[in-house]
């Protein structure tokens, strides 16, 4: 389920919640893929991103795990997907259940992703920072 609360235009400079959300789309896709290049260019080149285990990556680090047998991603199903967008910032709060494997080792989580995103008009959507916590079951 995919719901946008989008703040009431206040200024010339916003952007529909729509458009976030296909951003995100994009991004689920690019990771289960395993595409690089995708990932490129949806995540800012100074991204941080905070893992469960409370370890934070940069953006480098983010495209390299993403290298064929270190993670693959069988599943990545959004259970639900809030967002809000006010002027050219975004934030996205996404609910996912998730299997695949990290270096080997399987897994399956259902997982919370909080991501902001900026907007600019040669970029489009680009997230800046991302927290991965995992869910508690029936949480």
């Amino acid at each position: 389920m995919e719901q946008s609360g989008c703040v009431h235009r206040q200024r010339g400079d916003e952007f529909p919640a729509a458009e976030l959300l296909a951003a995100e789309r994009r991004l689920r896709e690019a990771v289960q893929e395993g595409d690089p290049s995708g990932l490129h260019g949806l995540l800012r080149p100074y991204l941080v991103s905070v893992r469960p285990d409370g370890t934070c990556l940069r953006t480098g680090r983010e495209t390299v795990e993403r290298d064929p047998g270190e993670l693959v991603v069988d599943r990545i199903e959004p259970e639900e997907t809030v967002s809000t967008v006010v002027g050219a910032t975004g934030v996205t709060r996404t609910v996912l259940c998730t299997e695949g494997h990290y270096a080997g080792v399987p897994f399956e989580r259902r997982v919370l992703c909080t991501r902001t995103w900026a907007y600019e008009e040669d970029t489009g959507w680009q997230v800046l920072t991302t927290r991965v916590g995992e869910v508690e079951p029936g949480a």
